[in-house]
């Protein structure tokens, strides 16, 4: 552990465990496509990640463990995120379904039927933004 993840804050942790996901969900098949790594580095960027440490996680993924979000809201923001990363290719595989399955539970979901997956992706095809979706569901 460095000096750095020491003194990281609740949130800061979140956010690099949620970028971790992240990378699992576009790992799951075995391929970061173009789309994916581009959406990584988006995100990675957006919480202030570094290239290197993006670069660092993507490549050593499980070595940071899963800190849940403290509120419902952030807890669908992230599964939207994920199921956003699971259809950026077009395909969502069997694999990928696995790894949402794993994260949604680490995230403080019940089960996958806490999240309604089929709604979520039909709202991303439509083109709505994380709060219309997270508005539509709750």
């Amino acid at each position: 552990m460095s000096i750095e993840q020491l003194f990281e804050t609740g949130e800061r942790k979140q956010d690099r465990s949620h970028f971790r996901n992240m990378v699992l969900i576009a790992k799951a098949d075995g391929v970061i496509t173009e789309q994916e790594q581009k959406l990584l580095y988006k995100i990675g960027h957006n919480i202030s990640l570094s290239d290197a440490q993006i670069e660092e996680i993507i490549k050593k993924p499980n070595e940071l463990s899963i800190v849940p979000p403290s509120s419902r809201d952030e807890r669908y923001e992230q599964i939207i995120e994920l199921i956003q990363m699971m259809q950026i290719d077009g395909n969502i595989d069997d694999t990928e379904m696995k790894v949402l399955e794993r994260v949604a539970v680490g995230i403080g979901f019940k089960d996958i039927d806490d999240v309604d997956v089929e709604s979520i992706l039909a709202l991303i095809v439509r083109g709505e933004d994380t709060d219309t979706i997270i508005t539509e569901l709750l």
